[in-house]
């Protein structure tokens, strides 16, 4: 049946859509994200991070900071807020991502993931430069931004995934137009 060759033809389509290496690399910074969100952050959200914690992420965190990053651990407030804000809200825009991802939702989604970006880009850029000016810059590039390079990463793929859908939504509203006409 011509309609069943056409389903399976979409469902293939949809498939490798979603087995795409930029989709799966999404899919992957955000549970990468989550998993900080829910161990690490909410952590020193609430408490110093102290060296004898058995808690996930929590020992490989200290000693990441202790070489590359030694403003995380001095705690100054405005960390522990920004931090408490990611812990706390940022895991609603990450799974907006991933629903965006899974059902191919970039579209649908556009306003709200847009917004969310803004404001991740925001958070990041605030955190960059009150870290690069702090008493305690970061030393060491390399693995400073092995750490904090996924989050630019994942804004890039988001922005190019989003305007890409409503790119070719517009494209083909106008090829749509253009066959009626004729």
């Amino acid at each position: 049946n011509f309609t069943e060759i056409s389903f399976s033809t979409n469902t293939l389509r949809n498939m490798a859509t979603l087995f795409s290496f930029s989709n799966i690399l999404l899919l992957i910074l955000m549970g990468y994200f989550l998993l900080s969100n829910f161990t690490i952050e909410r952590v020193y959200c609430f408490e110093r991070l102290e060296k004898g914690d058995n808690r996930l992420l929590i020992q490989e965190t200290i000693e990441f900071c202790q070489e590359h990053n030694q403003l995380f651990l001095a705690r100054p407030e405005w960390l522990v807020k920004a931090t408490c804000i990611s812990a706390f809200v940022f895991p609603f825009g990450y799974s907006l991502i991933i629903l965006a991802v899974l059902f191919d939702g970039w579209k649908v989604l556009a306003v709200p993931l847009l917004l969310f970006i803004g404001c991740k880009l925001n958070a990041i850029m605030y955190y960059h430069f009150m870290e690069f000016t702090s008493a305690q810059p970061p030393q060491n590039l390399i693995p400073y931004f092995a750490v904090e390079g996924p989050y630019l990463v994942s804004i890039a793929l988001v922005i190019c995934k989003v305007c890409n859908s409503l790119y070719s939504s517009s494209t083909n509203k106008k090829k749509n137009t253009t066959k009626k006409t004729v």
